[in-house]
């Protein structure tokens, strides 16, 4: 059963595991590929909560796990903005409008946005929380949310429900493996790609490159 209540920001953490971006390392990592997906998305939120602060009527959805660990499963967005905000997320390169309202935020705002409003979900209520959040995210139908693009929504469908997403394998082994593309793309593409292109692509590379897929080609050219 779902318990509300406020929790600090930094004691909550954000998903490595979010559908938006590959897997990532740390908090850092994952705040830094949530920017390079949407920079405009990303940074227009943090601008609004720095002008209003955090909406009391906005809960974040979260996962309490058996050792105590707070996993943010739908607001990562809002997290990351207030964890870099709040300094407890460093070496984030700021636009400059952002780091300036950063500089003069007041101690009053900074008291009201250290919690915020929470609904907490045990471990074993996960399968029921990543309905919610495919319900609210992949479709596109919720205000004020950014709907999954065709990568999250193929990243969901692969690693929950074990669909078939060859166009996203693909993708993903030429990030790993590639290398004509620099870091920054690297991370963008991770969250942000025309997988239909890629598929059509594929479908005429298999018989150009004689193996049964593109994937076991770049595999073994790696």
């Amino acid at each position: 059963m779902a318990i509300t209540k406020s929790l600090l920001v930094k004691d909550l953490k954000l998903d490595l595991g979010n559908f938006r971006t590959v897997h990532q390392a740390d908090e850092e990592h994952a705040a830094n590929a949530l920017i390079a997906i949407h920079p405009s998305y990303f940074w227009g939120l943090m601008e609004s909560l720095l002008d209003d602060g955090y909406s009391p009527t906005e809960n974040i959805i979260v996962i309490e796990r058996k050792g105590g660990d707070l996993i943010v499963k739908e607001g990562n967005r809002r997290i990351a903005s207030l964890k870099v905000i709040q300094g407890i997320i460093k070496n984030i390169q700021l636009p400059d409008n952002i780091q300036d309202k950063i500089d003069v935020l007041s101690a009053e705002w900074r008291a009201e946005n250290q919690s915020v409003p929470c609904t907490v979900y045990p471990e074993t209520e996960s399968e029921f929380v990543d309905k919610l959040v495919a319900r609210t995210h992949g479709k596109g139908e919720a205000s004020g949310r950014d709907p999954w693009n065709a990568v999250a929504r193929a990243r969901h469908g692969r690693d929950h429900n074990k669909k078939s997403e060859p166009a996203l394998d693909l993708l993903e082994a030429y990030l790993q493996f590639g290398k004509s593309l620099s870091p920054e793309q690297a991370e963008r593409w991770s969250g942000e790609y025309p997988l239909t292109v890629l598929e059509e692509a594929a479908q005429k590379l298999v018989p150009l490159l004689g193996c049964k897929s593109p994937l076991i080609w770049l595999r073994n050219t790696r």
